[in-house]
């Protein structure tokens, strides 16, 4: 069975649901689970934590201004 474990709040999580990116982040806090298969260690997948998505918007401007739909 794998075991995952946050690395920024310290929540279990356990399950071969694991083994699927969709559950791979934890629901308290967001960051990407540290996931354990037998001897093997798995980083776990997190839209906040992806290297690729960068979002930056100014808080001080109104959602028009910062171009984001709603």
């Amino acid at each position: 069975m794998l075991e995952g474990r946050c690395p920024k709040c310290g929540k279990q999580f356990y399950g071969l649901a694991l083994a699927n990116p969709r559950y791979q982040m934890c629901d308290a806090c967001g960051s990407g689970l540290e996931i354990k298969d037998g001897d093997k260690f798995i980083k776990g997948f997190s839209p906040f934590s992806s290297d690729n998505i960068n979002i930056s918007a100014d808080t001080r401007k109104s959602p028009e201004e910062n171009n984001i739909d709603f």
